[in-house]
């Protein structure tokens, strides 16, 4: 469409009711008001982006069990595709019996032992029983109360509430997880692969970039908007209507075995222009990068409950982060794990080397943009302690010790520089 200069073009515009004195008003006028504030804050909300602004944690229910599988959602803000902001102002338990789709597709699946059950909606898949689900949440809407009306010759209307109410519902989409990786003899790895294929980190669509970023814009805008486990619900299943909150896995006769954050949950990410570039600069990956170290980070929160001193990395997971934070334990009783068992038969450069704090955020930051280290390829990682760290160890309170590692692709930070670094804890150039 052509229009000259300084011409209005008020075809796109947002219509809104225009209010003066004598006016008789409608129903319909009163709500054409409403339904502009709406389209005004949902082009709010897609400018800032889709994801989770804060809080929304879920977590499994202190009620769970195998027979009634039940997560909490803490309170918290999120952003749908659709620009549209949900608010939780309370906890709320969510009951996982019910609701479930099957995203695979085909012909009725025979039905699980386990009370698992899902329900899809028509035109879906009955599932139930051993498997991955997602979690979302979407806008929901009620009325309440009755309000009072005149006109109507005494006959109550089925739209007379007194009021419109916004609020929330959750659902469950079940992964398209291989029956290979579901088995019981991968279950110590399950965790970290899944959130990986949700992350697109085996997916060849999210290489496309790197292989070449002057593909047409067509190619580069379908490897953009789909890749890894949760965009292969869209746009059938995954709405843009939904925010993914956490990954679980359900397993028959056992229940709930796990809840993963941010296999699924990304921070707000806008949508990227121009598409050519987006695989490479947009927010999405940033956002991607900074999961896949919380990811990381949470799975090592877990492992440190029990005998963290014998877990091996190789054992755990597939993938690392670019770069991540290992608590360690030492003689003083500090839990943590053990330097030479969690790297056993990983190319590693040891000993550790001294860098300063000030280098540390810098370092997590950059990793963001790296991708992760696939372990069966046995890749180098940097290894490093913090300066800070290690000497409070000396004084009357010692902090809990850790190790600092970083992919042998990033900037190795333990050359011989003469800043700011103090003297003593200096490094020297690797032969």
């Amino acid at each position: 469409m052509r229009i000259a200069l300084d011409t209005p073009f008020l075809k796109d515009g947002i219509r809104s009711t225009n209010f003066f004195n004598g006016r008789l008003l409608s129903a319909e006028d009163l709500g054409q008001e409403q339904t502009a504030r709406d389209a005004g804050q949902q082009r709010l909300g897609r400018a800032l982006g889709e994801g989770v602004a804060y809080g929304l944690e879920v977590s499994l229910s202190q009620d769970n069990s195998a027979t009634t599988p039940l997560v909490t959602v803490q309170p918290g803000l999120a952003v749908n595709r659709e620009g549209e902001a949900m608010e939780l102002l309370q906890p709320v338990e969510v009951s996982l019996l019910q609701g479930a789709v099957e995203a695979s597709g085909g012909t009725a699946a025979t039905a699980g032992t386990g009370a698992f059950g899902a329900c899809s909606p028509p035109g879906s898949v009955y599932v139930s029983g051993t498997g991955v689900y997602l979690l979302v949440m979407a806008p929901a809407y009620g009325r309440e109360g009755r309000a009072v009306a005149s006109g109507l010759g005494g006959v109550q209307s089925g739209c007379d509430a007194k009021l419109l109410v916004e609020g929330v519902r959750f659902r469950l989409l079940r992964l398209d997880v291989s029956s290979a990786d579901l088995a019981l003899a991968q279950e110590k790895t399950l965790r970290n692969k899944v959130a990986h294929q949700c992350l697109g980190t085996t997916d060849v669509k999210s290489q496309a970039f790197v292989l070449d970023p002057f593909a047409t814009p067509t190619e580069t805008q379908a490897a953009a908007g789909g890749y890894g486990l949760i965009d292969k619900l869209r746009p059938n299943f995954l709405t843009p209507c939904d925010v993914p909150l956490a990954v679980m896995h359900w397993r028959d006769g056992v229940g709930l075995r796990w809840v993963d954050l941010w296999s699924a949950r990304r921070r707000l990410a806008r949508v990227a222009h121009p598409a050519r570039w987006s695989l490479g600069l947009g927010e999405r990956r940033a956002a991607e990068g900074e999961a896949t170290f919380l990811q990381f980070q949470e799975q090592l929160d877990r492992l440190r409950q029990v005998n963290p001193e014998l877990v091996k990395a190789t054992d755990v997971f597939t993938f690392l982060p670019a770069a991540g934070v290992l608590p360690l334990a030492d003689v003083q009783g500090s839990v943590g794990f053990r330097l030479t068992t969690f790297f056993e038969g990983l190319t590693t450069r040891q000993p550790p080397i001294n860098i300063e704090g000030a280098r540390l955020q810098s370092l997590l930051r950059l990793s963001f943009a790296f991708p992760p280290l696939e372990l069966s390829k046995k890749e180098l990682l940097w290894l490093y302690v913090v300066q800070e760290n290690q000497a409070a160890q000396l004084g009357a309170t010692k902090p809990q010790p850790y190790l600092v590692f970083s992919s042998g692709y990033m900037p190795y930070l333990g050359d011989p520089r003469y800043d700011a670094a103090h003297w003593s804890f200096g490094n020297f150039a690797l032969p």
